[in-house]
């Protein structure tokens, strides 16, 4: 009978601490994607700068706002109209925003094909003007030397 009552026990502090680590975990999850508006560059839950006027309050809005918003996309929607777009690091994934995570790998795709048919186009060139000079006829042959040697190349 002791036994199963340390096993009660034990499963229900177990599950206890479970909740707790989730928010916890829902908190640190959150804070690394909102940053520090003081201007320290850090993310919210790891600014260290001395002083800072804006941590404590945004911590307290961050505890606050994670019991009142049940998904963390409400919660940093609430950040970037409370503190500003620039206060979330990550851009939403809708809207106009999309552009800010299509737009560099797509640059860099079209920047590559670019490259590379310029490349291309550069490789051709030297074949292309070897197969002119064979493929002339007799008499552009005689105009080709006759400028030769009007110009002296």
């Amino acid at each position: 009978m002791k036994r199963l009552a340390h096993i009660s026990v034990l499963v229900t502090a177990l599950l206890l601490l479970m909740g707790a680590d989730n928010d916890t975990s829902r908190m640190k999850t959150v804070g690394g994607k909102i940053m520090c508006t003081c201007g320290c560059a850090e993310l919210l839950l790891q600014c260290n700068h001395v002083g800072c006027p804006n941590s404590d309050q945004m911590v307290r809005d961050l505890k606050a706002s994670l019991k009142a918003h049940p998904k963390d996309e409400e919660v940093l929607q609430w950040f970037r109209e409370n503190w500003g777009a620039t206060a979330v690091v990550e851009p939403r994934t809708h809207g106009l925003d999309l552009l800010a995570w299509i737009m560099p790998p797509a640059a860099l795709a079209l920047a590559l094909g670019l490259v590379l048919v310029v490349v291309r186009n550069w490789r051709l060139r030297p074949a292309q003007a070897a197969a002119a000079d064979v493929a002339l006829s007799p008499q552009l042959e005689a105009f080709r030397g006759r400028a030769r040697k009007d110009t002296e190349i």
